[in-house]
Protein backbone atom coordinates (compact mmCIF):
# COMPACT_ATOMS: atom_id res chain seq x y z
CA UNK A 1 0.00 0.00 0.00
CA UNK A 2 2.75 2.42 0.44
CA UNK A 3 4.34 1.81 -2.70
CA UNK A 4 0.89 2.64 -4.48
CA UNK A 5 0.71 5.98 -2.13
CA UNK A 6 4.13 6.92 -3.10
CA UNK A 7 3.23 6.44 -6.78
CA UNK A 8 0.49 8.89 -6.54
CA UNK A 9 2.74 11.56 -4.54
CA UNK A 10 5.58 11.48 -7.54
CA UNK A 11 2.59 11.63 -9.86
CA UNK A 12 0.67 14.96 -8.86
CA UNK A 13 4.52 16.07 -8.45
CA UNK A 14 5.50 15.49 -11.93
CA UNK A 15 1.85 16.24 -13.34
CA UNK A 16 2.11 20.01 -11.53
CA UNK A 17 5.58 20.56 -13.36
CA UNK A 18 4.05 19.50 -16.28
CA UNK A 19 0.97 21.58 -15.95
CA UNK A 20 2.81 24.74 -16.07
CA UNK A 21 5.69 23.91 -18.77
CA UNK A 22 2.34 23.00 -21.15
CA UNK A 23 0.71 25.92 -20.06
CA UNK A 24 3.39 28.18 -20.82
CA UNK A 25 4.26 26.93 -24.29
CA UNK A 26 0.75 26.83 -25.32
CA UNK A 27 0.71 30.88 -24.27
CA UNK A 28 -2.43 29.88 -21.80
CA UNK A 29 -2.11 31.45 -18.32
CA UNK A 30 -1.39 29.26 -15.33
CA UNK A 31 -2.74 29.98 -11.94
CA UNK A 32 -1.78 30.01 -8.89
CA UNK A 33 -3.67 29.40 -4.97
CA UNK A 34 -2.24 29.27 -1.42
CA UNK A 35 -5.22 28.87 1.15
CA UNK A 36 -6.48 27.37 4.55
CA UNK A 37 -8.16 24.35 4.81
CA UNK A 38 -10.15 22.59 7.88
CA UNK A 39 -10.45 18.71 7.28
CA UNK A 40 -12.91 16.61 9.16
CA UNK A 41 -11.55 12.80 8.89
CA UNK A 42 -13.61 9.81 9.98
CA UNK A 43 -10.09 8.41 10.40
CA UNK A 44 -8.56 11.01 12.36
CA UNK A 45 -10.91 13.65 13.45
CA UNK A 46 -10.62 16.96 13.03
CA UNK A 47 -7.55 19.30 11.75
CA UNK A 48 -6.30 22.12 10.24
CA UNK A 49 -3.78 22.95 7.41
CA UNK A 50 -2.82 24.95 4.50
CA UNK A 51 -2.93 23.57 0.65
CA UNK A 52 -1.50 24.97 -2.59
CA UNK A 53 -2.42 25.00 -6.09
CA UNK A 54 -1.45 24.90 -8.99
CA UNK A 55 -3.91 25.00 -12.45
CA UNK A 56 -3.61 25.02 -16.08
CA UNK A 57 -6.59 25.91 -18.29
CA UNK A 58 -7.25 23.96 -21.06
CA UNK A 59 -10.10 25.83 -22.41
CA UNK A 60 -12.57 28.34 -21.01
CA UNK A 61 -14.75 25.94 -19.26
CA UNK A 62 -11.89 23.65 -18.41
CA UNK A 63 -8.58 23.51 -16.42
CA UNK A 64 -6.02 20.66 -14.63
CA UNK A 65 -5.01 21.61 -11.39
CA UNK A 66 -2.32 19.56 -8.86
CA UNK A 67 -2.50 20.40 -5.41
CA UNK A 68 -0.45 19.70 -2.30
CA UNK A 69 -1.64 19.65 1.54
CA UNK A 70 -0.78 19.44 5.13
CA UNK A 71 -2.90 19.14 7.37
CA UNK A 72 -2.25 18.69 11.36
CA UNK A 73 -4.90 17.09 13.80
CA UNK A 74 -3.38 18.47 17.01
CA UNK A 75 -6.20 18.56 19.08
CA UNK A 76 -5.05 15.40 21.17
CA UNK A 77 -1.75 17.31 22.08
CA UNK A 78 1.68 17.81 20.52
CA UNK A 79 2.27 13.88 21.73
CA UNK A 80 -0.17 12.18 19.54
CA UNK A 81 -0.55 14.88 16.66
CA UNK A 82 -1.20 13.41 13.28
CA UNK A 83 0.24 15.03 10.50
CA UNK A 84 -1.14 14.10 7.04
CA UNK A 85 0.11 15.24 3.35
CA UNK A 86 -2.92 15.08 0.45
CA UNK A 87 -1.84 15.53 -2.52
CA UNK A 88 -4.11 15.69 -5.41
CA UNK A 89 -4.93 15.89 -9.42
CA UNK A 90 -7.96 17.63 -10.30
CA UNK A 91 -9.92 18.04 -13.36
CA UNK A 92 -12.16 21.75 -12.93
CA UNK A 93 -15.12 22.56 -14.75
CA UNK A 94 -16.21 25.88 -14.48
CA UNK A 95 -19.69 26.65 -15.15
CA UNK A 96 -21.84 29.35 -16.63
CA UNK A 97 -21.02 32.67 -14.10
CA UNK A 98 -23.40 34.42 -12.11
CA UNK A 99 -23.44 38.23 -11.42
CA UNK A 100 -20.51 38.19 -9.05
CA UNK A 101 -19.23 35.00 -8.41
CA UNK A 102 -17.97 31.56 -10.53
CA UNK A 103 -19.00 28.40 -9.22
CA UNK A 104 -16.82 25.21 -10.32
CA UNK A 105 -17.16 21.65 -9.78
CA UNK A 106 -13.63 19.67 -9.61
CA UNK A 107 -12.85 16.03 -9.52
CA UNK A 108 -9.61 13.55 -9.78
CA UNK A 109 -7.71 11.52 -7.47
CA UNK A 110 -4.67 11.60 -5.17
CA UNK A 111 -3.18 10.34 -1.92
CA UNK A 112 -3.68 10.53 1.71
CA UNK A 113 -0.33 10.32 2.96
CA UNK A 114 0.55 10.03 7.48
CA UNK A 115 3.51 11.77 8.82
CA UNK A 116 4.80 11.67 12.34
CA UNK A 117 1.99 11.08 15.13
CA UNK A 118 1.34 8.09 16.62
CA UNK A 119 0.88 5.47 13.18
CA UNK A 120 -2.81 5.35 13.65
CA UNK A 121 -3.37 8.13 10.88
CA UNK A 122 -5.19 5.66 7.78
CA UNK A 123 -3.12 5.82 4.64
CA UNK A 124 -4.20 4.78 1.12
CA UNK A 125 -5.26 6.67 -2.22
CA UNK A 126 -8.17 9.44 -2.40
CA UNK A 127 -11.04 10.05 -5.36
CA UNK A 128 -12.61 13.24 -4.81
CA UNK A 129 -15.28 15.14 -6.23
CA UNK A 130 -16.70 18.70 -4.96
CA UNK A 131 -17.56 22.21 -6.02
CA UNK A 132 -15.88 25.58 -5.27
CA UNK A 133 -16.62 29.18 -5.51
CA UNK A 134 -14.54 31.74 -7.07
CA UNK A 135 -15.09 36.20 -6.12
CA UNK A 136 -12.99 38.57 -8.01
CA UNK A 137 -11.39 41.28 -6.01
CA UNK A 138 -8.83 43.47 -7.28
CA UNK A 139 -5.41 41.88 -9.06
CA UNK A 140 -6.47 38.27 -7.35
CA UNK A 141 -9.21 35.97 -7.02
CA UNK A 142 -11.26 34.40 -3.62
CA UNK A 143 -12.01 30.76 -3.45
CA UNK A 144 -13.54 28.44 -1.21
CA UNK A 145 -14.44 24.95 -1.47
CA UNK A 146 -15.66 21.87 -0.45
CA UNK A 147 -14.01 18.80 -1.43
CA UNK A 148 -15.10 15.50 -0.39
CA UNK A 149 -12.74 12.48 -0.92
CA UNK A 150 -13.19 8.65 -0.04
CA UNK A 151 -10.11 7.20 1.49
CA UNK A 152 -9.58 4.07 0.55
CA UNK A 153 -7.67 1.39 2.88
CA UNK A 154 -6.48 -1.84 2.77
CA UNK A 155 -9.41 -3.05 5.45
CA UNK A 156 -12.06 -0.38 4.26
CA UNK A 157 -13.35 3.01 3.43
CA UNK A 158 -12.48 6.22 5.39
CA UNK A 159 -14.10 9.87 4.48
CA UNK A 160 -12.47 13.04 4.65
CA UNK A 161 -14.46 16.12 4.01
CA UNK A 162 -11.81 19.36 3.61
CA UNK A 163 -13.12 23.19 3.86
CA UNK A 164 -10.78 25.46 2.11
CA UNK A 165 -10.75 29.16 1.83
CA UNK A 166 -7.62 31.01 -0.35
CA UNK A 167 -6.20 33.37 -3.15
CA UNK A 168 -5.72 32.57 -6.51
CA UNK A 169 -3.08 34.34 -8.02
Amino acid sequence: MRGIVGSLFLIVILASGALVESATAQGLDPRFGIGANALLSTADGLGIGFRGRASAPVNADLSLAADLGLTAFILGGRRNADYIFDPQVSLIVSLPPASDRLTYLLFGMGGYIPAGGDGGAASGPTIHGGIGWVRSLQESSLFYEVNPALIIREEGIDLAIPVRIGVIF
